[in-house]
């Protein structure tokens, strides 16, 4: 996508002029904002998005919006901290009915009046899509709990087990053969 273009926010469905049953396809420019996934930040790449918009006008008044994008994220793998990227799909809907019975309105928290927010509907979808681990490979191992050695480097690797320093303090307790508790060293 060109650099020079730029990114749609808001979008005035009235402005379409569509009449009732009339649908509009659009292909448009979002900027997507990078997140923060468990302390550890991710963009997405490109950061500006062509988008798919559908728009339906219903027949009783209000739209049927459709938006889908296919996008790629950016950042570290959640083991072991390996720069990686992951897909993301998009594909969500939203319904905006015109107001007749407050008691059954299906309003669309991303359209105001006629206005739809597409850059607020468009990131927060890309957020709610994102996978729950952004890993460099499903099999990832990791870093090493104890020297941080990232173990998909060397699966064999491994530490000389001691015994638990939590538990030092009971090294020094000591039993007869009776399972009497002995005193003194």
């Amino acid at each position: 996508m060109d650099p020079a273009v730029e990114p749609t926010e808001l979008i005035d469905l009235s402005g379409l002029r569509m009449g009732p049953g009339e649908g509009r396809r659009l292909d448009l420019p979002v900027l997507l904002d990078a997140v923060r996934l468990s302390e550890q930040g991710y963009a997405p790449e490109p950061a500006l998005q062509e988008v798919r918009l559908d728009i339906s006008r219903m027949l009783g008044g209000g739209y049927a919006l459709q938006l889908r994008f296919d996008t790629t994220i950016a950042g570290p793998c959640m083991r072991c901290l390996t720069p990686t990227s992951s897909q993301v799909s998009v594909d969500v809907r939203e319904l905006q009915q015109n107001k007749r019975d407050p008691e059954e309105q299906f309003d669309s928290d991303y359209v105001k009046g006629d206005d739809l927010d597409l850059h607020r509907w468009a990131n927060d979808s890309f957020v709610f899509s994102l996978p729950v681990r952004v890993l460099c490979r499903d099999d990832c191992k990791g870093l090493c709990p104890e020297c941080g050695k990232e173990l998909n480097d060397d699966p064999t690797h491994s530490h000389e087990k001691g015994p638990d320093p939590r538990l030092a303090a009971l090294s020094g307790i000591r039993f007869d053969d009776d399972g009497n508790l002995v005193q003194g060293p």
